[in-house]
């Protein structure tokens, strides 16, 4: 308790300058300052609440809530909620977002509750993902001079995953997930180039470092993240939103993953007569390099709540 308390404390400072800057750009309605202010006041229950709970907080109506919202650039009070939850859990170390966690989650199982919140966020990620930035994307990779994707730490394991079926599709992608594969990585970097950046919870400076240096050569930028910090999205040149919170201590990769494996799909399908020949001569090397253990599907055909 005392973790996420000392947390929330330093982190309102954080949250007040964003919260401000917002209410003074887009000229804010007194009630809807009201809202702000409210959040301010209590950013932690803020994360967390729902339009109704937040206006009883702030005295106004739910109606407010979700203008002041929309108002903010945000489609309701959803995302905008979203968005403070992001800032509030990235500040917080490990046990504290362990504490936080253990509290919301109460008796539910560990098990159930991870599942719950995955599927959660994906439900959330399918519904708000814009399908032509995802579709802008993958034709980027496709024409891009030279393809990079960046993740460190477990977000490397997105990286790879990209990197892995772009190269499969026949549009080869480097992979950089340390300081030093990164430097490289970008040391030439140019126009025409596309350098695409995962990163999520406490954002590595790598990452944002590289947004900044692979803008300043000329790179097309595309960031997955799951906070639009000023310090990635004004070297972004598309940038994607995906959920990163589990119930636990860490930050999970699966909807991360999830977008991954959607930009790959776009870029198969964009000319699939060339990529069904790229992915056959993978095939034939697998084969050649005898690294299949056998050809028989994985679940020998039976599906998945038949074993």
């Amino acid at each position: 308790m005392q973790y996420a308390k000392n947390a929330a404390g330093d982190f309102a400072g954080t949250l007040e300058d964003w919260l401000r800057h917002l209410d003074e750009k887009f000229s804010l309605t007194p009630a809807a300052h009201e809202v702000v202010q409210a959040v301010i006041n209590d950013p932690r229950h803020a994360s967390f609440a729902s339009a109704a709970e937040l206006a009883q907080k702030a005295d106004v109506n739910v109606a407010t809530i979700t203008r002041t919202a929309q108002s903010l650039g945000f489609s309701g009070w959803p995302e905008l909620r979203q968005e403070i939850r992001t800032r509030f859990m990235s500040k917080l170390s490990a046990p504290e977002v362990s504490v936080v966690h253990q509290q919301e989650t109460g008796n539910e199982r560990p098990f159930d509750a991870a599942m719950n919140r995955q599927m959660e966020q994906l439900t959330a990620l399918r519904r708000r993902t814009d399908r032509n930035s995802v579709k802008e994307i993958a034709k980027l990779i496709a024409g891009a001079k030279r393809r990079i994707v960046l993740g460190s730490g477990s977000f490397a394991s997105i990286a790879n995953i990209l990197a892995h079926h772009a190269t499969l599709c026949g549009y080869r992608m480097e992979l950089a997930t340390d300081g030093v594969m990164i430097a490289n990585a970008l040391g030439d970097v140019k126009e025409n180039d596309v350098v695409i950046i995962f990163t999520f919870w406490r954002l590595y400076n790598s990452a944002i470092r590289a947004a900044a240096q692979a803008k300043a050569k000329g790179a097309t930028t595309c960031v997955i993240t799951d906070a639009a910090v000023d310090a990635l999205a004004k070297n972004a040149d598309y940038l994607l939103l995906a959920p990163a919170e589990s119930t636990s201590f860490y930050a999970t990769v699966v909807p991360g993953i999830g977008l991954a494996e959607a930009i790959s799909a776009e870029l198969g399908a964009l000319n699939p007569e060339m990529s069904a020949r790229s992915i056959a001569d993978f095939e034939e090397q697998w084969q050649h390099q005898d690294l299949l253990f056998t050809k028989t599907a994985p679940m020998a055909g039976k599906p998945f709540d038949q074993l």
